[in-house]
């Protein structure tokens, strides 16, 4: 249960996560299903795929005085065998956009009520005669999005046939908290006993609920997890309800659809290749600097990613000045977001010597392809980083990555010791210790040998769903759900 899911409505990671896993456990025995709000309803962009939709059922939900008639489509636009389930209300979900109406972003003033709304609507389709539940199934609920099922389940006394149904709780980032006023909640007439564990400084919060009444708990690394439950910062104080949580808290790297993200196929690419044969990289690489004016006879280091805070924007411009300093390096910028950063990387690249510096100030995924390829190493200086799959996506596409180990990238990238790792990490969140990491991969790759290793290190690195699937889908038995 999710708000979102690649490729129908799509803002961040959420989204790859739900739309990869549930294919990744139905290879390994375990059936799977998506149920997501029908955006834009079934009239809306999402009706696109191939063979519609169908209405499996109608119900209605009472909130704050009103009714909301609903209603659940089912779709097979994910495949045949992972049933995508839609659930349209026309009040809170008419639109296309996500988050908020894609025409009018003041919509974002009932956005936690939409997904209220959206939970009971599921619970009610979920425990009436059209229910696609049997007794061995359970419930995997992504973000706060869907994080007061679990108390709902167990105080909702409507909820009475499915309250004992195991939950899963993932959190995939912990920077949103769905937060609504306790007026909204008491306005449903659920009472829980011990109130306190919905609430965080006097507002009910979706996800700190969600990690208090869920059966498990988990994040999208072990780092994060360790995280979460050490700092008040990751978590926005939220830290004392992960280290209440921590017996019931794991962590599980996600996965790259590999069907997607292989170099030997991708159409993006000019030119194809792989570990046993490099030589389509080196012409990714002369292509992609042909294109953005770079040089190619120097090293490349690419960057992709969102010019937020939390990815490393404020640390990314006074690197990159002074690896035109301080470096030999040409680099290749790929990103959009806050204001401030984008203004930093323009002064930047207008001073920066010819050849040096490219900044595409943009979403492009057709370059981002591009860009993995064709780097000799890869920087991603996050602050705060889940999981992360740019260094993933990089290491299997030959460009080892250049690191803060933080969260899932502490988990997934070693560091190189002359025959061992994957990649370069930096300890300190400074800039200091960001162009000594870059010096020091820059070394490496001016030792050819070296460099062969580390790179063919990252080129081997498994880092596809089948693992992470096969974690959860031992932690579902764990909870006592069996194939069926």
């Amino acid at each position: 249960i999710s708000a979102e899911c690649a490729p129908f409505a799509k803002v961040g990671g959420l989204a790859d996560v739900v739309g990869a896993l549930p294919g990744a456990l139905v290879s390994l025995g375990v059936p799977s299903a998506v149920v997501m709000p029908f955006y834009g309803g079934p009239d809306g962009r999402m009706a696109e795929p191939a063979g519609g939709v169908a209405s499996v059922h109608t119900g209605v939900v009472h909130h704050e005085g009103e009714w909301f008639p609903f209603e659940v489509y089912r779709s097979e636009a994910i495949s045949a065998e992972v049933p995508l389930y839609l659930v349209y209300e026309p009040e809170h979900f008419g639109d296309d956009g996500v988050y908020f109406r894609a025409s009018d972003q003041a919509w974002f003033d009932r956005g936690e009520v939409r997904y209220l709304v959206f939970q009971l609507m599921v619970l009610d389709w979920l425990r009436s005669e059209n229910t696609p539940l049997d007794g061995q199934d359970l419930l995997h609920l992504h973000d706060h999005h869907a994080g007061l099922i679990p108390a709902l389940l167990r105080y909702d006394p409507a909820n009475g046939p499915i309250r004992e149904i195991p939950t899963v709780f993932t959190v995939h980032s912990a920077d949103h908290h769905g937060e609504m006023a306790w007026s909204q909640w008491n306005a449903l007439g659920v009472h829980v006993p011990n109130w306190r564990a919905l609430d965080h400084l006097d507002v009910v919060n979706s996800l700190k609920a969600g990690v208090e009444f869920a059966t498990r708990v988990t994040t999208v690394s072990p780092t994060y997890a360790d995280e979460l439950a050490a700092s008040p910062e990751p978590s926005h104080g939220l830290d004392y309800a992960f280290q209440r949580a921590q017996s019931r808290l794991s962590g599980i790297v996600n996965g790259v659809d590999t069907a997607v993200w292989n170099p030997s196929t991708d159409l993006h690419l000019p030119a194809p290749f792989s570990a046993g044969d490099l030589t389509g990289k080196a012409a990714c690489k002369q292509s992609v600097c042909d294109a953005l004016g770079l040089d190619a006879s120097r090293p490349l280091v690419t960057f992709v990613g969102r010019l937020t805070p939390e990815k490393g924007a404020g640390l990314l411009a006074p690197v990159l000045a002074l690896m035109m300093d301080q470096t030999d390096a040409a680099v290749a910028v790929l990103g959009s977001g806050y204001d401030e950063h984008e203004d930093a990387l323009r002064t930047i690249a207008r001073t920066a010597p010819a050849g040096r510096l490219s900044v595409t100030l943009a979403f492009n995924e057709a370059l981002a392809h591009r860009l993995y390829a064709a780097g000799d190493l890869f920087l991603m200086p996050s602050k705060q980083e889940p999981c992360g799959l740019g260094q993933l996506y990089a290491m299997r596409y030959g460009t080892p990555p250049v690191v803060h180990a933080v969260g899932g990238l502490r988990d997934t990238v070693r560091s190189f010791d002359g025959e061992e790792g994957t990649g370069v990490r930096f300890e300190e969140y400074t800039r200091v210790g960001a162009i000594r990491a870059v010096q020091d991969a820059l070394a490496i790759w001016a030792d050819p040998k070296a460099y062969a290793a580390m790179q063919q290190n990252g080129m081997a690195e498994d880092h596809s769903w089948a693992a992470s699937a096969e974690a959860y889908a031992n932690l579902y038995r764990e909870l006592g759900f069996s194939a069926h």
